[in-house]
């Protein structure tokens, strides 16, 4: 007898009379649902016992028959109440609950798979569009069935116990190996390492400031210190600048060198030597730039999931949001359209496992403030959605730029206030850094 990879009956068998005979012990989430069985008998056997579960009650014989028969889920009771009694009565289960479990999700997901990849050949036959936007969505079902399905719905902490232990011990490692006890990705800004304690796997970070107040090069300087001092494999998606505008501002700010003078070529024999290392030191760092300009979600998700098959992202830029697109909602307006590229970047930090940092544009309006200029999360464009996404929102502040000469303080000259307005899981508040847009470069200010 040739037999089927999409199914395992016996499994199925064993599984529904162990539960008849011993029950779940406590185990009453199992992270199966009726569809994952093969025979159509056994989904409205195991929707009963779901049913049962839900309520408290005990799994027997008699109280799975009768609430079977009180929802009317037999097709022929005589016969259906045969095979019941057959496999309380003739299966003998030598493995534990959860071996089964296992073995019926295994072919379950599989059934899935083959499911959603004959969807996708017909997509691909006839799916209009770019080829990127196919392949995105295709790329999306497939992931959607690989995450495990136990991860939905309610848990029972105890799951977590090894999880929270590991953590723990990787903060204290890193405080005691002088980290500060940062969790996530450190950026090298120590007013926002310390508010964030590193940038997390799954976070959405929303950097925003008007023109001309350094959030690209912010970006970049967090992406260098990434790529080269982390060692972490950085993305970066710039749909404003080109690749070359990029890299002299990386190297620029790594040599610290003018990039005026780089760009006009007065540069001394010394700044030549401190270029060259900076060139080398840039284009060895894990780096990735794509500057292709108009850019969709989807173009963007299936590019990023590409680079994760030969890399392990830890960082991915998008310079800036509301440059990119989303076709499949453009018909819904711009604020929808917004909404969705927002909530697509969210799903794809937590999809590639690293944070995204997105720069964003802020509205007109906070230039007709008379007073108090610096901004707050009702001055980012589209803010709603991308707000709400975000799980922190810095803004750049630069008092220079809104006060005359005659009105500024003397000591806010040459420097910034990066303000952390959202911090979903962690502190708010302002802290100062340096910034000298000619070398493209922020700076820690010296304590």
């Amino acid at each position: 007898m040739i037999s089927n990879p999409l199914q395992e009956i016996e499994s199925e068998k064993n599984l529904i009379g162990y539960l008849l005979m011993r029950g779940v012990a406590g185990q009453e989430d199992m992270g199966l649902a009726p569809e994952d069985f093969y025979m159509e008998t056994h989904r409205r056997i195991f929707g009963a016992m779901v049913d049962l579960i839900q309520e408290g009650t005990s799994l027997d014989l008699v109280t799975v028959t009768n609430h079977m028969r009180e929802k009317h889920l037999f097709k022929d009771e005589m016969r259906d109440l045969e095979y019941l009694s057959s496999l309380y009565k003739d299966t003998v289960p030598f493995q534990t609950l959860d071996y089964y479990i296992r073995r019926v999700k295994r072919v379950s997901d599989r059934r899935k798979y083959v499911e959603a990849l004959t969807s996708a050949i017909d997509k691909v036959k006839g799916e209009p569009g770019e080829n990127d936007t196919v392949f995105s969505l295709i790329e999306q079902s497939l992931m959607d069935i690989s995450k495990q399905e136990r991860s939905k719905g309610l848990r029972r902490v105890k799951e977590d116990a090894n999880v929270l232990i590991d953590y723990i011990k990787t903060v204290v490692a890193n405080s005691q190996n002088g980290g500060g006890g940062l969790s996530g990705l450190k950026t090298h800004f120590h007013g926002l390492d310390l508010a964030t304690t590193g940038l997390k796997s799954h976070e959405l970070m929303i950097l925003a400031a008007r023109p001309g107040n350094g959030k690209t090069t912010f970006a970049l300087n967090i992406a260098a210190n990434a790529a080269l001092k982390e060692r972490k494999t950085v993305a970066i998606f710039s749909l404003e600048m080109s690749r070359l505008e990029l890299l002299l501002k990386l190297i620029s700010a790594d040599a610290r060198i003018d990039s005026y003078a780089l760009k006009a070529g007065t540069l001394t024999p010394t700044q030549m030597i401190q270029l060259k290392d900076s060139i080398g030191n840039v284009t060895s760092a894990s780096l990735f730039i794509d500057d292709s300009g108009y850019l969709t979600i989807q173009e963007f998700s299936a590019r990023l999931r590409q680079l994760r098959t030969t890399e392990d992202v830890g960082l991915v830029i998008v310079d800036y949001l509301q440059l990119m697109s989303d076709p499949k909602a453009a018909m819904g307006g711009r604020q929808q359209e917004v909404s969705n590229i927002s909530r697509g970047l969210k799903q794809m930090a937590r999809e590639v496992g690293c944070p995204v940092i997105a720069l964003s544009q802020m509205n007109r309006s906070i230039e007709n403030r008379s007073k108090d200029q610096r901004p707050q999360l009702s001055d980012l464009r589209e803010s709603g959605a991308i707000e709400q996404d975000a799980d922190i929102v810095c803004f750049i502040y630069r008092e220079e730029m809104v006060k005359p000469p005659e009105e500024l303080d003397p000591n806010k000259k040459g420097m910034a206030e990066i303000i952390i307005a959202k911090n979903r899981a962690g502190a708010t508040g302002d802290f100062p850094l340096m910034f000298n847009p000619k070398i493209s470069r922020f700076d820690n200010v010296p304590i």
